[in-house]
């Protein structure tokens, strides 16, 4: 890439020097050019460059030019035997939040919603948590209950949360009850999309479970456009999920 740059930027120049001289020489019809000595070529780039030749063009092409160069610089880095490799992405921090009871991890970069169901604020017995980045939205709901929720009831309640929030006519693609856990809890999941004249517009993928006897029951819902990025938020948040003391 910088290789290239400086090709260009060489030969950018020696089209510029060109277009000057042919500028002052003018044209004609085909004939002898008289010798010119290195003076003479001195004098007459330096007398273009004093008349009325208009380089502010060029100028600012140049300088594009150079700024493009110098924000794709920032992508490399020179190494120690002087070759050049990519400058590997900043993978931002997980923290695991345990205020309720359960750990949740999550970015540092993003700072979650908390609230309650039945009340304003969150608890330990009941509450909801809503994050969103990179175009993925996250859907925690926990409740306790004397006969706690089943897997797969945590699931149907969480889809009817995701139908009313979304507005989106989501179909279920696919479901499971066997070989999920999470935390060492038997979980239900299902995946459902949405489209939209057969164009995909919408993906969410939904999963419940009970943590041990404590009667809390949990349901994750995340959802997107991207499909990869669903599924490789929804795993990861899964599998750092912990149950944690109630």
């Amino acid at each position: 890439m910088i290789r290239r740059y400086r090709q260009f930027r060489g030969g950018f120049i020696a089209l510029v020097v060109v277009g000057l001289l042919g500028t002052s020489c003018g044209g004609g019809e085909e004939e002898t050019a008289p010798t010119t000595t290195e003076g003479e070529i001195a004098l007459t780039v330096e007398a273009a460059a004093e008349s009325s030749v208009d380089l502010s063009k060029i100028e600012n092409q140049l300088n594009e030019v150079l700024e493009e160069v110098r924000s794709l610089k920032s992508y490399f880095s020179e190494n120690a035997d002087g070759s050049v490799s990519f400058v590997p992405a900043t993978i931002p921090e997980v923290k695991k939040d345990r205020t309720y009871g359960f750990a949740f991890p999550l970015p540092s970069t993003i700072e979650p919603t908390y609230t309650g169901i039945a009340s304003d604020e969150a608890t330990t017995e009941e509450g909801t948590l809503l994050a969103s980045a990179g175009g993925v939205s996250v859907l925690l709901l926990w409740r306790t209950d004397d006969e706690p929720l089943t897997p797969g009831e945590s699931v149907i309640g969480s889809f009817e949360v995701l139908q009313q929030s979304t507005g989106l006519a989501f179909a279920l693609a696919g479901s499971g009850q066997e070989g999920f856990d999470v935390d060492g809890q038997t979980a239900s999941y299902a995946t459902f999309a949405a489209t939209e004249d057969d164009q995909l517009i919408g993906v969410a993928l939904i999963a419940g479970w009970t943590c041990g006897n404590s009667g809390r029951s949990f349901a994750l819902t995340v959802s997107g456009t991207d499909q990869a990025g669903v599924t490789d938020s929804f795993f990861a948040l899964a599998e750092g999920f912990e149950c944690g003391k109630k």
